[in-house]
C-alpha cells in the first residue's frame, strides 16, 4: 500500500509555513488592527471590490510555476480550482473562544447513547496493583544498578527518579482499597462543575465524562469560558476493532479503488453517517476533505496478577481501515478556514493558544467510530454583511511573492544541517472563505474576516527522507480586507 510519510515532529514542525514563517516584507506581514479592519468592513465597498465583482473578474483555475536557481525551493500549483462562495456579499463576524452548552451536551450525549451512558464511582487502584507496580520499579532499579552500559552519573540520577515513583506509589497505597470499590453507576447527559488547581491558579470548567458499561465508548466534554482555563473540547471513541489516536491520513482521492475496498464500506456510504451525525446535532458544518487511515490495535499481555507488561506493542493495520473526515463551519453559506497545524512556539505575548477550530469524523464498516471537536469557535454578532475585499490577482500576486521568501526563510533556519534540505509547496485549492484573527492580547475573542487561502501539501526532503504535513494544510492565507498576510501560528 503506498502511503504518504507524515511527519509532525519538532525538528520538522519549524518548516510549517505557519509556524516559523519569515517577515521579508513588512507591509504585507503586520498585527492586524481589530478596530481598523472592523472600520474598513463597515465602510461601503469600492467600485468592484463587493464579492459580486470578484466573482466576475476571477480565472476558474490557477497555474504558478516556481524553482529558485540552487533548486531548493518549488511551488507548483498546476491547474488548482479556484473556490469562491455563490454569494453576491461576504461578511465579517466577531467570534469568541467559549463554552459548549448544555444543549449540544445533551444532543451529543443522545446521538452516541441513544440508551443511556454510565459513569463510575469508587476505585479499582487496589493495594495489589499498586504492590505489583512497586515490584516492577524495584526490579527496573535492579537492572539498572547491573547495566555495564550505564554510567554511574546517569545510573544515580536513574534510581533517584524511580525511588521517587515508588514512593509515590507507598503513599498513595496507604489508601487505597484492599478490593476494588469501582463501581458502574448511569449518568444523564447534565454536566458536572469541576475546578482544577493549575500554575496559572484555580480553573473552573463544567464536564461530562461517560461511557459504555463495557468501556468500549466513550463520550467526554470539556465546556469552558473563562479566559485563563482551557478550551471546550468534546470528543468520542467506539473501540470496536481499532483504536484512532494520533493517526496518519492519506488524501482519499489518491487511495485506489482496492485500498477503499478493504476498509469495509464505501466513501460514499461513509459519508452518509457523518451527514446523518451532523444534521440530528444540528450544526453547521459541511464537509472539508476525507482521507484514509489504518487503525492500531495495541498487543497487551497480562500475567495472572494483573500486571501490565510495559513492552506492549502498538501495530498498525496492514491496510486502510477507516474514513477521516474533515468539517468545517459554514456560515450562511461561507466556510470557515481549516487547518491541521497545532504547532505552538514558546509562550508570548503573541502566542496563540487557541487555535483553529478542528472538527473531525471517524468512520469504519461498524460507523461512527470517533469525533472530536477542538477549539470550537462561536459567532457572537455580525460587523457587516457586505465587505469590501481584493481580487484574487491582487492575492495571487501576494501569494507568489510571499511564498519563495517564507520558504527560503524556513530552509536558512536549519542551513547549518549536515543533509541537503529542499522544500515544495504543492497548492491543491485557493479558497475565499473566512478566516479568524485574534484580538490583540486575547486568546478568546477576535474576528473571522474574509481571507484568501492557499490550501495545499508542504513537503520537506532531508537528504532524501520526505515529510508532509498532514491535511489539510494552509500553504498562506491573505487577508482579503487589506492584502496582509494571516500568520495561523500567532492568529493575526
Amino acid at each position: 500500500m503506498k502511503r504518504k510519510i507524515v511527519c509532525l515532529m519538532a525538528a520538522i514542525m519549524c518548516f510549517s509555513m505557519t509556524a516559523c514563517e519569515k517577515t521579508p516584507d513588512k507591509s504585507l506581514v503586520t498585527q492586524k488592527n481589530i478596530d481598523r479592519l472592523e472600520k474598513a468592513a463597515k465602510e461601503t465597498p469600492k467600485d468592484g471590490s463587493t464579492l459580486k465583482d470578484i466573482i466576475e473578474t476571477t480565472t476558474d483555475t490557477y497555474d504558478f510555476n516556481y524553482k529558485s536557481d540552487d533548486g531548493k525551493v518549488k511551488i507548483v500549483a498546476d491547474n488548482v480550482p479556484v473556490t469562491l462562495p455563490t454569494k453576491d456579499t461576504i461578511p465579517m463576524y466577531r467570534v469568541k473562544s467559549d463554552e459548549l452548552s448544555q444543549e449540544i451536551a445533551d444532543k451529543l450525549y443522545d446521538y452516541f447513547f441513544p440508551d443511556g451512558a454510565y459513569t463510575t464511582t469508587g476505585s479499582d487502584w487496589t493495594k495489589q496493583k499498586i504492590d505489583n507496580l512497586i515490584l516492577e520499579e524495584k526490579k527496573y532499579i535492579a537492572n539498572v544498578k547491573d547495566d555495564p552500559d550505564t554510567s554511574e552519573s546517569d545510573k544515580e540520577s536513574i534510581i533517584q527518579t524511580h525511588e521517587r515513583i515508588i514512593k509515590e506509589y507507598e503513599e498513595e497505597r496507604k489508601t487505597a482499597p484492599d478490593e476494588s470499590t469501582l463501581k458502574y453507576v448511569p449518568k444523564d447527559s447534565s454536566y458536572v462543575d469541576v475546578e482544577q488547581e493549575t500554575v496559572s491558579g484555580t480553573t473552573k470548567t463544567k464536564e461530562l465524562n461517560v461511557s459504555s458499561k463495557d468501556q468500549k465508548e466513550k463520550l467526554n466534554i470539556c465546556s469552558s469560558s473563562d479566559e485563563d482555563s482551557f478550551s471546550s473540547s468534546a470528543g468520542y471513541e467506539n473501540v470496536k476493532d481499532y483504536h484512532y489516536d494520533g493517526i496518519l491520513t492519506t488524501q482519499a482521492a489518491s487511495c485506489t479503488d482496492d485500498e477503499k475496498k478493504k476498509i469495509g464500506i464505501s466513501e460514499e456510504d461513509a459519508k452518509k453517517y457523518v451527514d446523518d451525525f451532523v444534521q440530528k446535532i444540528g450544526m453547521d458544518w459541511e464537509i472539508y476533505d476525507v482521507g484514509c487511515a489504518a487503525g492500531n490495535k495495541y498487543k497487551e499481555d497480562f500475567d495472572d496478577t494483573d500486571k501490565y507488561n510495559q513492552d506492549a506493542e502498538m501495530i498498525s493495520a496492514d491496510n486502510y481501515t477507516a474514513y477521516v473526515f474533515n468539517l468545517v463551519q459554514n456560515i450562511n453559506g461561507i466556510q470557515s478556514a481549516t487547518t491541521s497545524s497545532d504547532y505552538v512556539p514558546d509562550k508570548d505575548d503573541t502566542t496563540l493558544t487557541w487555535l483553529y477550530e478542528k472538527i473531525r469524523i471517524i468512520v469504519d464498516k461498524n460507523g461512527i467510530v470517533a469525533f472530536s471537536w477542538e477549539f470550537p469557535q462561536m459567532v457572537e454578532e455580525e460587523v457587516s454583511d457586505n465587505v469590501g475585499i481584493i481580487s484574487f490577482d491582487q492575492a495571487k500576486d501576494i501569494f507568489e511573492q510571499m511564498m519563495p521568501l517564507t520558504t527560503r526563510g524556513d530552509l536558512e533556519e536549519h542551513e547549518d544541517r549536515d543533509v541537503e534540505i529542499k522544500a515544495t509547496a504543492t497548492v491543491y485549492e485557493v479558497r475565499l472563505g473566512l478566516m479568524r484573527v485574534r484580538s490583540s492580547g486575547s486568546d478568546r475573542n477576535g474576528l473571522l474576516t474574509p481571507a484568501w487561502l492557499f490550501y495545499g501539501d508542504y513537503n520537506i526532503d532531508f537528504g532524501g527522507e520526505n515529510y508532509s504535513e498532514q491535511q489539510p494544510w494552509i500553504l498562506l492565507a491573505v487577508n482579503a480586507v487589506d492584502g496582509s498576510v494571516i500568520d495561523v501560528t500567532a492568529g493575526y
